[in-house]
């Protein structure tokens, strides 16, 4: 693991209906885009019927 200064921090933020959001979560694990397992619960946003879910994800940048 690298240390944390030598790492990026991107988050991703799924909003929308219920089951929508909880499709897309295994859809973006499946084409490699965001693993599964780091998604967040499932939160209401306070909007009837929506509901989010956060990503976070650590990683090593590219050397500019």
């Amino acid at each position: 693991m690298l240390p944390v200064r030598n790492q990026g921090l991107v988050r991703l933020i799924a909003i929308g209906d219920y089951g929508a959001v909880r499709d897309t979560i295994p859809y973006l694990g499946a084409i490699g885009y965001a693993d599964p397992d780091r998604w967040s619960k499932l939160i209401p946003t306070g909007r009837e019927g929506e509901y989010l879910s956060i990503h976070t994800r650590r990683y090593a940048p590219e050397p500019e």
